[in-house]
């Protein structure tokens, strides 16, 4: 194959280019999981051809099936040759086709996926009654498994779609419907209106037994207001208030700050029962799990009304930036995923300002983009991408959230308002069009006036990020920039990037610098005396900072108080992290935390970055020697905060309990922690609720199970409780939950019995196995036992259940095999892996190895100075 003006990836031949797809689903058959499909394709002729390349994979297509239109004419077809492990077939023809349209007619047969990918089916209990719904799923390079197609981003054209189906169902696509007509046996034939041009992963349709609650925007789209519908299986739909309440708000508001109304006649979100992501982006249809798009204020736990609200956003703002401009190809899919996910939090923002949702980004986001950029195996955020397998290896923290902290630090840089007003250029340059990073940096230095491109080239090009080291010499202020790894160990040849840093300095003292790109850098006639000095303030670049002591204890802690929920989050994780690379001491870490724990107040967000630190630190020091002396560290840090949120909860009513969100985070946040530490009346509280008969609140939930599920003394019964809320959900998240909670288990017994049920798909589903298999593999009582079972059964239950979509199998070790901290693991690990075929998930596996050589060097490395730290606990 010849690659489309790329060294990197493998594309069709840039012959032919599609124009226009007539598509129709026909003969489904639920029983055999077939259907049968008609697509007719009409191609411009670019340059002259006798040969069409076409994607397909799980589809049947034979010679006699194919019909060749040039120029009014039928053409012979000398042969079909398929190549089915590259996914794609060649029909040669008798003819060379030199200017014009030609149009290609194929009937197939293709398969009713149960993986969650191409065209598939969810089964679902209706009052205890078995029930099918059928939706798509083609992005990546998935739309070849429902049709024959040209199945590349840059390769868009319009769609009309026609699909026979029960006259029972509801029948959705991308557009309105333009016709329906009864067929026989119970059948009807619904048509829809062609799409503008799109890329063929944007196609979808789905069919079922649904019902929808209509909202409208306020603003007018096309002389009326957009009609916005939530759609959901049966019994649902008292659930999609709130996604009907926010979404006409996002359009709305994603209209205005881009300056280009939403192009499409209606917007369709839907609830799909099996879903391998949180939701997808298909224009006009976007399909969602049921947890990212459903919430029921008596019963959901609030933190997922904020997940509902994100990945709403989320998905809405690629109706733009994505849809309506694509990337060319995937290597720049940050482009898509890193702009969605910075915008997502703004409209979130936009619509719930108390949350101070940007605190959180910072916390979750771009600490967890820098945790997985300082790998040795991390990528640039512009990644050379050769096959399918490795596209849906490149939906990561990399192209989400490091993309999206660049586009936060160059927005702060330049201002939120003048930088949308660039992407609006971008936007309106490009519409219906594909674009690179280089459009995107050209339209918004050409509304800054910045040489934009010429500053990012480096984030977006280049593996990693800097961390900046800060000294005071004399009157000046030495600054120097260096590659920043994880494990510390960084050679010449890591080393040879230079960014370009701004500064953000928050100073007693004026600083004159705004930004630099040299690996050092004076700043003369600066003395900071004992006055307050940061930079990086409100963590809004994506950077670390390693402070000299000296500035660190007079400029920086002992003016904590006075910093924001930002400044707190970016020292606390910046602290550890050189904890971890050796370029400071575990214990000046350990230190830290007494420091400032009493000085934390009730802020979420600081105590959310603190417990996922000390969980990190956990997972490497918690050994056999080491784990009562942890656990008393971690008391000193939760027992007071827990044992007041008690006091207060056992005298307050529910509602008081829920008013305020960020606070009932808070005390969810330290409860959870909490629980797992064996504190008596932390413990008792959660069996006293546990065991009433009052129905648990949805905020509560987790940190009673969890709580209850550490305990030594968990009892047979009690698991069998908890995981009946796995088997039969009582709410859209209480399996997710459950799940989450159980894994906290440490009775030997329990954990042997819950372990073997990660391959138990009726009990566990395969989509939801990573919230169990996460909290196992970190959980010290159970991480040996799971690796064993892992291994064990990985030929014969995990890769045969998960590969199947492959991005399932891909999430589960990279969430598993990183919990890891000894050089005899990593051994047994490389080692099994070595004699197996790992092709869509060497990445996540390469950075699980180093995720685990770091932590045994960190632990070989400091476990003693840990030690002598905590035996005063």
């Amino acid at each position: 194959m010849t690659a489309n003006n790329s060294p990197y990836y493998e594309a069709l031949p840039t012959n032919l280019k599609p124009i226009h797809y007539d598509v129709s689903v026909t003969d489904i058959d639920l029983n055999n999981d077939t259907f049968k499909g008609t697509v007719e394709i009409q191609l411009d002729v670019v340059e002259p051809t006798n040969e069409l390349y076409l994607n397909y994979r799980d589809i049947s297509v034979s010679q006699e099936n194919v019909e060749v239109t040039y120029n009014d004419k039928k053409v012979s077809i000398e042969s079909l040759t398929e190549y089915k492990k590259k996914e794609y077939f060649v029909v040669k023809l008798a003819t060379k086709l030199e200017t014009g349209q030609v149009v290609v007619k194929i009937n197939y047969d293709a398969i009713v996926q149960t993986n969650m990918a191409g065209f598939y089916k969810s089964t679902y209990l209706e009052n205890g009654v078995q029930k099918t719904m059928l939706s798509t799923q083609f992005e990546a390079t998935d739309a070849r498994r429902a049709l024959p197609c040209l199945d590349e981003p840059l390769l868009k054209a319009t769609f009309r779609v026609k699909i026979t189906a029960s006259s029972e169902w509801t029948i959705l696509s991308n557009t309105p419907i333009q016709s329906k007509t009864d067929a026989s046996n119970g059948l009807q034939t619904v048509e829809f209106e062609k799409t503008p041009i799109m890329s063929t992963y944007l196609l979808a349709w789905a069919c079922g037994d649904f019902e929808y609650v209509e909202s409208f925007t306020n603003d007018e789209y096309n002389g009326k207001p957009l009609p916005v519908r939530i759609y959901t299986t049966k019994g649902y739909i008292h659930e999609a208030k709130l996604a009907s309440e926010i979404t006409p708000k996002i359009v709305d508001y994603f209209s205005k700050v881009f300056q280009i109304k939403y192009p499409l006649a209606k917007l369709d979100l839907i609830a799909v029962h099996s879903f391998s992501h949180n939701a997808m982006e298909n224009w006009g249809l976007v399909t969602y799990r049921s947890t990212a798009l459903l919430f029921n204020e008596e019963k959901s736990d609030p933190s997922y009304k904020q997940k509902v609200a994100y990945v709403i956003a989320h998905e809405l703002a690629h109706q733009w930036f994505g849809n309506l401009v694509t990337m060319k190809w995937w290597d720049e899919l940050w482009l898509n995923e890193g702009f969605a996910t910075w915008v997502g939090f703004l409209a979130v923002d936009y619509l719930y300002p108390e949350w101070n949702i940007f605190s959180e980004f910072v916390s979750e986001s771009l600490q967890n983009a820098l945790e997985l950029d300082g790998l040795r195996n991390s990528h640039p955020i512009e990644v050379p991408v050769i096959d399918a397998l490795d596209i849906d290896q490149v939906f990561d923290a990399i192209s989400y959230l490091k993309g999206a902290s660049t586009i936060l630090m160059i927005s702060k840089y330049l201002g939120t308002e003048l930088f949308l007003k660039g992407v609006s250029l971008y936007l309106s340059k490009n519409k219906y069009g594909n674009a690179t990073s280089h459009d995107l940096w050209g339209s918004v230095g050409e509304v800054s006036g910045k040489p934009i491109d010429k500053l990012m080239n480096t984030w977006i090009k280049k593996v990693g990020f800097p961390i900046v080291n800060v000294e005071a010499k004399e009157s000046a202020l030495a600054l120097s920039q260096s590659r920043f790894l994880n494990g510390g160990d960084v050679k010449p040849d890591d080393d040879e990037s230079v960014w370009w840093i701004p500064l953000n300095a928050k100073s007693d003292t004026p600083i004159a610098l705004d930004s630099f790109d040299e690996k050092n850098v004076i700043i003369d006639n600066t003395t900071l005396k004992d006055g307050k000095f940061i930079i990086n303030s409100g963590t809004s670049a994506f950077y670390r900072v390693n402070y000299s002591d000296e500035i660190l204890t007079h400029n920086v802690i002992a003016h904590f108080d006075s910093l924001s929920t930002t400044d707190k989050v970016g020292i606390i994780a910046d602290s550890a992290a050189l904890a971890c690379a050796g370029n400071n001491s575990t214990k000046n870490f350990l230190k830290l935390v007494e420091q400032i724990v009493p000085k934390l107040g009730d802020d979420f967000v600081v105590w959310l970055e603190l417990g996922k630190k000390l969980g990190q630190f956990t997972i490497v020091f918690a050994t056999d020697g080491l784990s009562p002396k942890i656990n008393e560290f971690l008391k000193s840090v939760y027992s007071a905060k827990a044992i007041s949120i008690i006091e207060s909860l056992k005298s307050s009513s529910r509602e008081a309990q829920t008013s305020d969100f960020t606070q009932t985070k808070f005390r969810s946040e330290i409860l959870n922690r909490a629980g797992k530490l064996q504190i008596p009346q932390v413990y008792d509280y959660a069996l006293s609720l546990f065991n009433s008969n009052k129905p648990i609140q949805p905020w509560l939930r987790l940190f009673v199970y969890s709580t209850i599920a550490s305990s030594p003394n968990f009892t047979s019964e009690q698991f069998k409780k908890i995981l009946t809320f796995v088997t039969e959900p009582d709410s859209l998240d209480s399996r997710e939950v459950a799940l989450t909670a159980l894994g906290s288990v440490t009775n030997p017994a329990v954990a042997s019995e819950l372990i073997s049920l990660l391959v138990e798909p009726e009990t566990i589903p395969t989509m939801d196995a990573h919230f169990l298999g996460q909290k196992l593999s970190a959980n010290s009582a159970t991480r040996d036992e799971f690796l064993k079972f892992f291994l064990d059964q990985y030929d014969a239950s995990f890769y045969k259940i998960m590969s199947t979509n492959m991005v399932v199998l891909d999430r589960f070790v990279k969430l598993t095999l990183k919990n890891f901290q000894s050089l005899d693991k990593l051994t047994k690990i490389d080692d099994f892996f070595k004699t197996r075929d790992v092709h869509g998930f060497e990445r996540a596996l390469k950075q699980s190895l180093d995720y685990i050589r770091i932590n045994a060097n960190w632990y070989a490395r400091d476990h003693d100075e840990v030690k002598s730290f905590l035996d005063k606990y």
